[in-house]
């Protein structure tokens, strides 16, 4: 905990941050080990360029901190913002999670701050630790378990909504793990939907079938997405191109590329394939805590890649009314390339 905090203080000093004001429940966990579930109610974490770091926090929700930590609390009959308010001055990045209310607030009551963009929790977390590593590892491990056994639930006469509702118990089972988000199922051409809704539609020979799902391990998230095809399928030439596309995307990422650059790779072998317009999402996203973290594998993101930040690769070719096709594995940056966490194959997608 306090080397993550020694590193968010040395960036801060760099920017000129005189402190962060930190609400997103995944973060504050990521730097002081507790789980959060405040709801409505106003959280904030407040590291500032020396000395201890603050949790302000309700009344209402028990809590021991380590000795490096201060506890500062309130009630329901307080203005939270005006605790807050009392720990900041000068140039503060506040992060994008925070509340509109409360932010609108500390700005009516506060309007001396140089409020900015606290991005640079971001920069933090997307660099993961040996003992993260480890975890992320573990996530992916577990996913892989239970992918093998999607194999064997995958049968004509399911449904979207029954299948995913095993393969949720066969997290339970073999990774002692909810999922980490709502798993996706799809059939025949509800797979054109990248973030298809789980339905009545019922599995019959010759459909594709695309899986999207994953775990957690001690709170680190795993995420994988397979393309399967129940019998031979029209569409596996595009599953080669999609596989194709992983593929090179996944041998571009190295420290010193930018974001973009990976995007670049994967896109382009789906572009010379005639199916550009239909790779219309990102090409991946950093995950660890939260299964969607910065930064994204995208067009528009020249973030350079580092050594430790780990993201899914996870291009996909999606034609309306016809089906989809994606292929998605996480990766983690090495010293001069990168270490797939998947390891269920890619390469035997005919059931």
């Amino acid at each position: 905990m306090k080397e993550r905090i020694e590193r968010l203080q040395k960036r801060m000093q760099e920017e000129g941050l005189q402190a962060c004001l930190i609400s997103d429940h995944s973060a504050v966990e990521y730097f002081i080990h507790r789980q959060f579930s405040c709801g409505e109610r106003l959280i904030a974490l407040i590291i500032t360029a020396q000395g201890l770091p603050k949790l302000v926090l309700n009344e209402l929700f028990p809590l021991e901190l380590p000795s490096d930590f201060e506890l500062v609390r309130y009630n329901d009959t307080e203005d939270g913002v005006q605790v807050v308010s009392q720990f900041l001055t000068g140039k503060v990045g506040v992060d994008k999670f925070w509340p509109s209310g409360f932010l609108i607030r500390l700005m009516a009551q506060r309007p001396d701050l140089n409020l900015v963009d606290g991005n640079l929790v971001d920069r933090i977390r997307s660099v993961k630790d040996k003992e993260e590593q480890a975890k992320m590892r573990q996530a992916s491990l577990n996913n892989d378990r239970v992918m093998a056994r999607v194999r064997e639930l995958i049968q004509i006469g399911k449904t979207e909504k029954q299948l995913e509702q095993e393969i949720n118990a066969a997290f339970r089972e073999l990774a002692d793990s909810d999922p980490s988000f709502d798993t996706i199922v799809a059939f025949a051409e509800n797979c054109a939907d990248p973030h298809a809704v789980p339905g009545e539609k019922v599995l019959t020979e010759g459909m594709s079938v695309i899986v999207d799902m994953g775990c957690r391990f001690e709170g680190y998230c795993s995420d994988m997405t397979r393309t399967f095809f129940v019998g031979h399928n029209s569409m596996e030439a595009v599953y080669e191109t999609v596989r194709q596309a992983n593929l090179a995307g996944i041998a571009a990422v190295k420290p010193g590329v930018r974001f973009c650059d990976i995007d670049r790779a994967c896109r382009q072998v789906i572009e010379q394939a005639g199916y550009g317009p239909y790779f219309i999402h990102r090409t991946g996203h950093g995950i660890g805590l939260s299964v969607h973290e910065p930064f994204d594998v995208s067009a528009v993101d020249e973030i350079v890649v580092e050594e430790g930040m780990c993201f899914s690769i996870e291009p996909g070719i999606y034609l309306p009314n016809v089906g989809g096709v994606r292929i998605e594995d996480l990766v983690l940056v090495t010293a001069d390339g990168c270490e797939v966490l998947n390891h269920d194959p890619k390469d035997q997608p005919v059931l």
